[in-house]
């Protein structure tokens, strides 16, 4: 699914309609740097926002340095206009199609799923196999171990090329027919709001709250539906935020710690990854299922129609190391 537009235009739009006098400084004749004009707009909406909104902590932070591998929980990371350090530097390239290999078509690469990313004392990355063996990232041998796995050749990528994109399938196809099953894809342009480009899905940060998370277990019943599902970079223990409150966060301000600020940019709409089995999660369609019940919102960047969405997107504003339990803070009024 290839956005008409990044998010970053459709929001440029609605702050057009506000006028250029909720914020002058914003105005036309900006001396911001090329890529924060592209996002002039979001710093408009936040400018015209005047309340404080919730404030929490950091609950966990999540780095995921091979794409659709499984990732490690860190304690502190740095945060940059590329993103959580480390974080989706790699990914797997389908030597047949040339296209990212990713768990969004399950039929093919679900196994990828069952793969970690992990790094030794030293910080050296490596790929740990489900019976345990580790590989390292630069071993001549991992290619063919990870073809052999996945039953398809494959290779690894250590730097984005322009345009890099991957197969989409729809969601409520894999749901019916089953992951086994071959459905519809659509075609996928990553890094489309990353200033920086990359291997991510849109935008180099991805965040959701723990109310968020839990509405959707307690909707479904199952306690197995937790953050590492949704991979998301950030996760925010923000007890006065109603569920899915990621919806209304669109050009408001993160603060964590002393350092670091983010730029929400919009909701994210969710693929058929979360209801796959992670390692030991296994299977749980209401990973999907009660998201789409709960929170199907438009996002008229991604095309027409109701998405369902857990999280938001966001990109660096400021930049600097970030821990757990730092606190964090919206700026901005509704």
């Amino acid at each position: 699914m290839r956005p008409s537009a990044p998010a970053i235009f459709r929001i440029a739009r609605r702050a057009e309609r506000l006028g250029s006098a909720a914020s002058p400084a914003l105005a036309g004749g900006s001396k911001l740097p090329v890529f924060l004009r592209r996002h002039e707009s979001c710093l408009t909406l936040g400018a015209v926002r005047r309340r404080r909104m919730p404030s929490g902590r950091v609950s966990a932070l999540w780095r995921y340095p091979v794409k659709s591998l499984l990732g490690m929980s860190v304690p502190e990371a740095s945060l940059t206009a590329a993103g959580l350090l480390g974080d989706r530097a790699y990914a797997l390239i389908d030597l047949e199609t040339g296209k990212v290999a990713s768990a969004k078509r399950p039929q093919l690469w679900r196994r990828m799923l069952e793969l970690s990313a992990v790094a030794d004392a030293d910080g050296k990355l490596a790929v740990r196999f489900p019976d345990g063996e580790t590989v390292a990232l630069d071993a001549p041998s991992l290619d063919a171990r990870l073809s052999a796995f996945l039953g398809r050749a494959v290779t690894l990528r250590t730097q984005p090329r322009d345009e890099e994109a991957l197969d989409r399938a729809v969601p409520e196809q894999v749901l019916e027919a089953g992951e086994h099953s071959e459905v519809e894809s659509t075609h996928l342009t990553l890094a489309q709001a990353s200033p920086e480009g990359g291997f991510f899905d849109y935008a180099p940060f991805h965040m959701v709250t723990l109310n968020s998370l839990e509405a959707v277990a307690a909707a479904a019943g199952d306690d197995t539906i937790v953050a590492q599902r949704y991979r998301a970079n950030i996760v925010l223990d923000m007890p006065d935020a109603e569920p899915f409150a990621e919806n209304g966060w669109t050009g408001l301000e993160l603060t964590i710690g002393p350092d670091v600020a983010l730029t929400v940019i919009g909701a994210t709409p969710r693929c058929a990854v979360p209801m796959l089995a992670h390692g030991e999660l296994p299977r749980a369609d209401g990973a999907l299922t009660k998201v789409a019940e709960l929170n199907r919102i438009e996002l008229p960047e991604f095309g027409a129609g109701r998405y369902p969405c857990l999280g938001a997107f966001a990109v660096l504003k400021r930049g600097g190391g970030a821990a757990v339990h730092d606190a964090v803070s919206l700026d901005g009024a509704r």
